[in-house]
């Protein structure tokens, strides 16, 4: 199966303009990484809780708090708008399917629910049909 790419614009967009995501996201400082597969690639900045980022080029050499990574039948699945069993969230798809959500444990419990948020909004922007 293959995915589209995200578009990082509407991507940004979504995420300043969500209520549930600027809930959750108070005072959080953290570097995401994101891996769709071979597909795509960028890292989400998050600053204070206030202040959001969208870096569209990864190196290996990019530090990160959080990864969230898989292959592209992985998010195919993550992002359709009503997905199958156990790729609804990312903890789910990592327990059952193999997706990885790696990294600062503690920061991830801490903020799980805007990490959670996250896969909805990318959901939602994969929904709008946009390619980057």
């Amino acid at each position: 199966m293959s995915v589209k790419p995200l578009d990082l614009e509407v991507l940004g967009r979504e995420l300043r303009e969500d209520a549930e995501f600027n809930l959750h996201r108070h005072l959080w400082d953290a570097k995401i990484r994101v891996l769709i597969g071979e597909t795509q690639s960028f890292q989400l900045i998050i600053r204070d809780g206030l202040e959001i980022e969208i870096d569209p080029v990864v190196t290996p050499f990019d530090g990160y708090d959080i990864q969230l990574a898989g292959t592209e039948d992985h998010w195919s699945k993550m992002l359709e708008p009503e997905p199958p069993a156990f790729y609804q969230d990312f903890y789910p798809a990592m327990v059952h399917h193999g997706f990885r959500i790696e990294g600062d444990m503690e920061m991830i419990y801490a903020f799980l629910p805007a990490i959670r948020r996250l896969g909805d909004i990318f959901r939602t922007v994969a929904a709008a049909g946009v390619a980057a």
